[in-house]
Order: structure tokens, then sequence, then C-alpha cells
């Protein structure tokens, strides 16, 4: 039996899924950020029996509409600022359904042959646009943990003093690698994965703008060398996940030079601020890295998963991951054609490049980097207006479009008690979720719970990062209320609860 619909059938299936999309994206700053609903709720609309019959797709798609997107956090909302999620664009959307519709596995050329060669041009675009040289070569992969992972495992082989290919990690002396303690997260789980041991990843102290200390890592490699260890890579971040902190990539540059190893530079989510006029002084001496991972599902706008692996010199790549057992060698051997399977793990791998294929042309390089610069531009003036209010606090310098701060209450006799606004904005993160009208999420920057703002979306303008700050005043002075003898409830309870209700968006409604 045949799996297709006739044409007439798919076209309105089609026509049925692209109105959903468009309805999704409209009016967005007047629809909540967060559903509010709880996980039980969530898991109760998908816990069901596997159908054994068909259902009309037409059912199918209307309660895609009811139960997945009214669950859907929106971080294509101009006022979602948690993480560094971008919103994707249009363009991607729709490259993706005609990448779905393709459906090329992007390993062999043989088998993808258009599609090859499109990835291969937006990895040369990737590069040009950071600043990094011509002649790099890279892969795209599914986000910025996965090229961590394959610029580390390269910057492994390539660095190994013993064939680590074969014997593996234990075959030689252990190998170290230094790291800001302000790195990623995935950068433990690489090292871990890569059989390099987490006692051999050398965490590096961070001056007071969060950035490494190159003389504690100067002494680090020292040590480790005078100790038999064979130092073998330096992780300098790009914009770090916390605070958007850029290591001092040039010193660590010279570092590198000196003492014979691999830079790395994570750029996951800072790395296209390198092409942005006004923060390009940042990621001076990004351009002498060996390796660089970019996420272009953050900064480039693209829907996810877009990550790319850059390598300085592209047969590093192919030196790590090339294995061809026969029933993949003939074709592979010949000259003119450019398999990604031997550059990266993934032998399977979808049409991830057309998204920004289609983007870079849609928009242009100028248009992309005018976004980044505006969203430069808006966390900068919140960062400003938090410095000059009486009611938040400052946590950290704000390089990109990443603020960490406090509320603190208007009552100067309230900002010398830490543990109070310890418990205060621990709470209060709890109600701004509860809340919905914004997304915003908590960390910890040197020692004291932040509420920490971000944005990597086109669409944030600044009327939105005055909204958040008008909604943490309503909520902030909710949360304070409570303390002296008020009962400690949730404030700014959902008011949006949507289960098993039609989408209240604009225009026509199908139902």
């Amino acid at each position: 039996m045949s799996l297709d619909f006739d044409g007439e059938d798919f076209r309105a299936y089609l026509a049925y899924a692209a109105d959903i999309a468009v309805r999704f994206h409209q009016n967005l700053r007047d629809r909540p950020t967060f559903h509010g609903e709880t996980p039980t709720e969530i898991a109760r609309r998908f816990t069901e029996d596997m159908p054994s019959r068909s259902t009309d797709l037409r059912v199918l798609l209307e309660r895609v509409e009811r139960d997945v997107f009214t669950a859907a956090t929106l971080n294509v909302s101009p006022r979602f600022f948690g993480y560094v999620m971008s919103g994707g664009n249009p363009v991607g959307i729709v490259a993706e359904l005609l990448a779905a519709s393709l459906n090329q596995n992007c390993g062999k050329w043989h088998v993808s042959a258009s599609a090859t060669e499109i990835e291969r041009q937006v990895v040369r675009w990737i590069a040009e646009f950071i600043g990094f040289p011509a002649g790099a070569g890279g892969i795209l992969v599914s986000g910025g943990s996965v090229a961590n992972l394959t610029c580390l495992a390269t910057a492994r082989k390539a660095t190994a003093p013993f064939d680590v290919a074969r014997k593996g990690a234990a075959g030689g002396p252990p190998m170290t690698v230094y790291a800001s303690v302000e790195a990623h997260s995935c950068i433990d789980k690489s090292i871990d994965l890569l059989g390099i041991g987490r006692d051999h990843l050398r965490k590096i102290p961070a001056r007071d703008d969060f950035t490494m200390d190159v003389g504690a890592l100067e002494w680090q490699i020292a040590e480790d060398r005078a100790a038999g260890l064979a130092p073998s890579c330096v992780v300098a971040t790009a914009g770090t996940v916390n605070t958007g902190a850029v290591d001092p990539l040039d010193r660590l540059a010279d570092v590198c030079a000196v003492n014979g190893l691999w830079l790395h530079v994570d750029a996951a989510y800072g790395g296209p601020a390198a092409g942005v006029p006004g923060a390009r002084t940042l990621f001076r001496g990004l351009e002498r890295a060996h390796s660089v991972a970019i996420d272009a599902h953050k900064w480039l706008y693209a829907p996810f998963e877009a990550g790319c692996a850059l390598v300085r010199q592209p047969s590093h790549l192919r030196s790590t991951f090339s294995v061809l057992p026969e029933y993949l060698r003939f074709d592979s051997e010949r000259i003119d054609r450019f398999d990604f399977m031997e550059y990266g793990f993934q032998l399977s791998r979808g049409f991830r490049a057309l998204k920004l294929w289609l983007a870079f042309q849609a928009y242009g390089a100028d248009r992309l980097r005018q976004a980044i610069e505006s969203n430069i531009s808006v966390m900068q003036k919140l960062a400003d207006a938090i410095e000059r209010s009486e009611d938040f606090e400052l946590l950290a310098p704000s390089p990109l479009s990443i603020v960490c701060f406090r509320y603190r209450t208007p009552d100067p006799e309230i900002h010398g008690d830490e543990e109070y606004l310890e418990s205060l904005n621990h709470r209060l993160v709890e109600a701004i979720e509860a809340d919905g009208r914004v997304f915003l999420t908590g960390t910890s920057v040197r020692g004291r719970l932040a509420l920490r703002a971000c944005t990597v979306n086109h669409r944030t303008e600044p009327q939105d990062a005055d909204f958040l700050l008008e909604v943490l005043r309503d909520l902030g002075a909710q949360v304070h209320a409570t303390r002296e003898g008020g009962a400690r409830r949730r404030p700014g309870l959902p008011r949006h609860r949507l289960a098993g209700k039609p989408i209240d968006w604009p225009g026509d409604h199908p139902r």
C-alpha cells in the first residue's frame, strides 16, 4: 500500500499546515510566553494507546494546533528572554518544508549532490561572516554542543603524542584541556565522552569581567607539563552563556602558539557578533583559532537545529572521522566528490544547509548583522536602565546581549539584606514563569541568584525590554508584599489556561 496522498489532498494539507504556522506567528506580543500548565496536564494530552487505524490528517492537524501549539513555550516571541534561543525566521520555515520534501541524506555526494554543495557554500559563508580564514572547512551539526564535541575530537586526534585513534586515551600520557570556569557544560561532557577524563579538564579562574585569567592558564600549563602530562588544547569562550563574556582570544592564541597547543573557540553564542562592527574588537584573535563552534540557530536566526564546526585545516576533520568500509568505499574514491560522512560522526545527515543558504540570500549578510546589532543595543539599553534604577541591581557587565541583575525593591533598607534578596529573587523567578507575560530564567553570578535576560531574537525591540522591567516591577512588588505576615502564595497565577480550547489568534479560525 502506498503512503502517498493524491495531489489535491496533499496540497490541501500543506495549505492547512501553512495556515497554522501563519496564525501562530501573528500578534506574538499579545500572547503569553509560557502556557502555565503542569507536566501532568501536558502529558495527559498525549497519553493514549498506539493507533492501529488511520485518522484523517486534517483532523490530526487540528489537534496539533489545539494540543501542541497551545502547550508550546513561545521562544518565537519578542518577549522571550530565557536561555540563548532565537525565534527562528520565516525563511527557515519555508526551507524546512522544502528540505523535508527532498528528504536528502547528506552523507555522500552522489545521493545529495546539490545539498552537499550548498552545505559547503554555507560553511564558507559562516566562516567569512565571523572573519575566519578563507580555506577553512567545516560541517553542519545539530547545535553548539555537538559542534564543540566535533572540534575537540579533532583537537585530540591532531595533538595527541601517540595514535589515540588506535590506542585510546590510555595509550599515552594523560592529555590535558584548559577552559575557563565560565565555559559551557558541553565542554565537560565532551571531555568525558572523548575519554580524556574530567580530572584532566583544567578549570581556569575568571577575572572580574568573567573572562579567563591568562596568567593562571600559563601557570597551569607549566605545572602539567612538569608533571609529565600532555597539554593539548585551550578552549576559549566567545560569549559565555552566563554573562556573555568574551575571553581574550588574541592573548590565548599567543599562549597556544608558544606552547604548541590547539586553540578552540566556543563561539556558539557570540560568534556571529564578530561580524558586527560595534562588537568586532571583542573577538580580535578569533581568526587565529584552530577550530570554532558556531550555533546558527542562535545569532544567525535559523530554526533549530543548525550548528557548525569550523576547522582551519579541513584535513584534520577528515583524519579524525574518516572510516571507509567496503560498502561506502567505491564512490568515495572519486576525487571530484566531497562526502560529508568523512568529516563528521554522522553517516545519515539531514539537509540543514538549505535554511541557512536561503536566509543568507533572502536577507543578506548586512541585514543579519543589523539584527545582531539591534539585539546588542536593546540589551545594553536595558542594562543602562537597570544601573540607573533604585529597585534593580546589575550583577555583571553586559558586553553582548545578556544582562544579569536582580530585583531589590525601592526600599534602600532592603538592599543590604543578602539573605532576603536571595529569597526574593528565587520566588520572583517562579512568579515570572507562572505569570507568563515574559519568559526569563535565573542563574548564579558570584554566588548570588540573578535574573538573566538574553535575546538573540530579531523580533525583540526596545519596547519589549521596557515591558520586561514593567512586568518584573509588578511581580516583584507582589512577591515582596508577602514578606510581612502575608500568605506565601505564588503570585501571578496563570491567566491563560488553554488546555482543550481553541487558540485565541486573530483572523478566521478553521473551526
